[in-house]
C-alpha cells in the first residue's frame, strides 16, 4: 500500500512537471509574422477543467450518499463555468498586453478585480440556475432546499476555491502554483511518516483516526523545509529577481500547512457524514480526486493571500 502510494504520487508530480513544462513552452506565444498568439495556463487549465468534472461527479456521490440529490448537471455547469470564466479574464490582460500591445494604467481596472468579478458573476449565475433547475423539477413540497443547499455547496467548495488555484499560477506564474503543490504535498507526507513514527495523541479520533498531533507537527516541519528548499533553490533559479526573505518561507510553510490540513479534514468531514472512507477510485493508493485536491483546495486562498500580500517574494505583489 506505502509503495503503491510512493509511486503513484511521484507519477502525478512528474505528470504536473511535465504539464507545467509545456504549458511554459506553448503558451503565452506571440509570433507577430504569423499572427499566432496561445496564452498562459493552454495546457494546465483544461487539465484543471478535466479535474473539476472529476471532483464534481466525487462530491455529488458524496453528497447522494448523505441523503442530498441535487442536479448533477448544474453542479458540473457551475463549476466549468467558474473555472474557465476566472480563466479567461486573466487571458483578455494577456491578450491586450501581449497581442494589442496596450499597458493597464496605475490608476485604470486592475485585473485582478476583473477576474475576481468574473468569478462572482459566475457564482451568481451559478446560483441562479440551480434555483431554476429546482424550480422546474419542483412537484410537492420536501427535499427542495436541502438539494438547492448540496448544489450551492458543490459549487462554493469545488468552484469558488478552485478560483484561488487558477489565479494563483495566472497572476504569479508556474512558481507559484507549484510553491503551494510543494508545500502542501510535503506537510501530507510529513504528517504521514511521523505520524506512523511517533504519533501517540489523536487529533480527532472521531473524524479522522490516523491523524495525530505528532504527524500535525511533522507535517509543519516538512512543509517549511520544503517552503525553504522551493524558495531559497528553485524560484531563483527560475528567476533571479524572485527573491524571498527566510521569514517569509517560514511563514508561508506554516500557514499553506495549517491551510491544507484544514482542508483535509475537511474531506473527511462530509466523506464520514456520507459513512464513505474514500470519495472515489479513480486514482490508486490515494482514493478518489478530491482524496488529492481536498487540502490544495484550501491551501490555494492561504498560498494567494501570502503570493498577493508579498509576504514570499515582495515585489511582486
Amino acid at each position: 500500500m506505502l509503495l503503491r502510494r510512493i509511486t503513484v504520487g511521484f507519477s502525478i508530480i512528474v505528470f504536473l512537471l511535465l504539464l507545467c513544462y509545456l504549458d511554459f513552452h506553448i503558451g503565452p506565444y506571440s509570433n507577430r509574422e504569423h499572427k499566432i498568439w496561445l496564452p498562459r495556463g493552454v495546457v494546465l487549465v483544461p487539465f484543471y477543467m478535466l479535474c473539476v468534472i472529476f471532483l464534481s461527479r466525487e462530491v455529488i456521490r458524496i453528497l447522494n450518499a448523505a441523503g442530498l440529490h441535487p442536479l448533477s448537471w448544474t453542479v458540473y455547469l457551475g463549476n466549468i463555468l467558474i473555472v474557465f470564466n476566472s480563466w479567461i479574464a486573466n487571458v483578455f490582460q494577456e491578450y491586450h498586453i501581449a497581442v494589442r500591445e496596450t499597458q493597464v494604467s496605475a490608476g485604470g481596472w486592475h485585473w485582478a478585480a476583473t477576474a475576481s468579478l468574473f468569478a462572482l458573476l459566475s457564482i451568481a449565475f451559478a446560483v441562479m440556475v440551480s434555483f431554476g433547475a429546482e424550480m422546474r423539477r419542483y412537484s410537492h413540497p420536501g427535499g427542495v432546499t436541502i438539494n438547492l443547499a448540496g448544489s450551492i455547496f458543490a459549487i462554493s467548495y469545488l468552484g469558488l476555491l478552485s478560483c484561488f488555484i487558477i489565479q494563483l499560477y495566472m497572476a504569479y506564474g508556474v512558481m507559484a502554483l507549484l510553491s503551494v503543490v510543494i508545500v502542501t504535498k510535503m506537510c501530507d507526507m510529513g504528517a504521514y511518516f511521523i505520524g506512523k513514527a511517533f504519533g501517540r495523541n489523536k487529533m480527532s479520533p472521531d473524524l479522522s483516526p490516523g491523524k495525530t498531533i505528532e504527524g500535525a507537527i511533522g507535517g509543519v516541519i516538512f512543509a517549511c523545509t520544503g517552503a525553504c528548499i522551493w524558495f531559497a533553490i528553485a524560484v531563483p533559479y527560475y528567476k533571479s529577481s524572485l527573491v524571498s526573505p527566510l521569514h517569509g518561507w517560514i511563514i508561508f510553510g506554516t500557514i499553506v500547512a495549517f491551510a491544507g490540513m484544514i482542508g483535509d479534514l475537511a474531506g473527511s468531514l462530509i466523506k464520514r457524514d456520507s459513512h464513505m472512507k474514500d470519495s472515489g477510485h479513480s486514482v490508486p493508493g490515494f482514493g478518489g480526486v478530491l482524496d488529492v485536491f481536498d487540502s490544495l483546495l484550501m491551501a490555494a486562498p492561504a498560498a494567494y493571500f501570502l503570493w498577493a500580500f508579498g509576504f514570499v517574494c515582495p515585489g511582486q505583489h
